[in-house]
């Protein structure tokens, strides 16, 4: 998910979800996402969709094909059936049992990247809507190198009202600027200069009983690391930079866990201490199973705190 140049029928299908384009107003739109496009080259792109039933192309109005909707969504929904009920932890890491993990590693970011927002978005969705996601991430890299994807999770967060608080473990300029991605009632981003973790290429993210753990390069995340220590404006050539060092090859470890039976026992000899006097909601179960999952790693506490300082708003 890392930005590359894309191909011509994948801008011409963005640029058609939102709607029938002229011809002539959709071939200017492609030439401004993707520079140096001949006119000839999107001829034959478009002459390509229309021969594989993907656009309908007539008058000079250019249009998705609904047929091509349709077996679209048919395709995604039966994949997504087929992939929730996969037994292989492997591919299906939500039929992980409790107390279970499974440990991928990847010998480039860009692999690591495609895994872990499919995770993400996996686990986004099957965890309750009233659980908040917690993130903890040194530098959040991501909005700059990969501003339009990462937008897009966060996007479809807002949409659907699941809340996100995402913690920076530095306050560099940097770290400051991305805060303007975040509205700040669903989306949440915090900073702090107190050490929370000993390693600088150390991320993880809660979802209920689920945690996302990831160990980046260790060179790579040092990089990363003086780039946030020595670039004060973000523009350009920072981009460029930045893209430059997340794109070296290294080892790279991400490890999915479940925790349920020991968060559903700490929750259950706990109502009590909480002052439960019939079962808790759903939403305070969603929260303090999130809680219980921090506090399994001490180092964790901040986010406690904003999970507290947080909870029922």
């Amino acid at each position: 998910m890392f930005q590359k140049k894309q191909k011509i029928e994948d801008l011409i299908l963005g640029v058609l979800s939102n709607g029938a384009e002229n011809t002539k107003s959709l071939i200017e739109k492609i030439k401004l996402l993707r520079k140096n496009t001949s006119k000839q080259a999107i001829y034959k792109s478009l002459k390509n969709l229309k021969e594989n039933e993907v656009i309908i192309h007539s008058k000079e109005q250019v249009a998705l094909s609904s047929v091509w909707l349709k077996r679209l969504s048919d395709f995604v929904e039966k994949t997504r059936l087929k992939y929730q009920t996969e037994n292989s932890p492997s591919v299906n890491f939500i039929g992980l049992k409790q107390g279970e993990k499974i440990s991928y590693t990847f010998k480039n970011f860009e692999a690591t990247d495609m895994f872990w927002a499919h995770a993400f978005d996996v686990l986004s969705d099957i965890t309750p809507l009233t659980s908040p996601i917690f993130l903890y991430n040194p530098h959040e890299w991501f909005l700059l190198a990969r501003t339009e994807s990462e937008t897009y999770l966060f996007n479809r967060l807002a949409k659907i009202g699941k809340k996100l608080f995402l913690l920076a473990g530095n306050k560099t300029a940097l770290d400051l600027y991305v805060s303007k991605y975040f509205d700040g009632k669903i989306t949440n981003y915090f900073t702090t200069d107190t050490k929370i973790f000993q390693k600088q290429n150390y991320y993880v993210n809660i979802f209920d009983d689920f945690l996302i753990e990831v160990w980046l390069d260790p060179k790579v995340s040092e990089a990363i690391d003086q780039f946030y220590k020595n670039i004060k404006d973000f523009d350009g050539a920072a981009k460029k930079k930045l893209l430059e060092i997340i794109k070296q090859t290294g080892r790279n470890k991400l490890v999915i866990n479940r925790n349920k039976r020991k968060a559903d026992t700490r929750r259950i000899s706990k109502r009590r201490s909480l002052g439960f006097a019939n079962p808790p909601s759903r939403k305070i179960v969603s929260q303090n199973r999130v809680r219980i999952c921090i506090e399994r790693f001490p180092a964790l506490s901040i986010l406690g705190k904003l999970c507290a300082s947080h909870r029922g708003a």
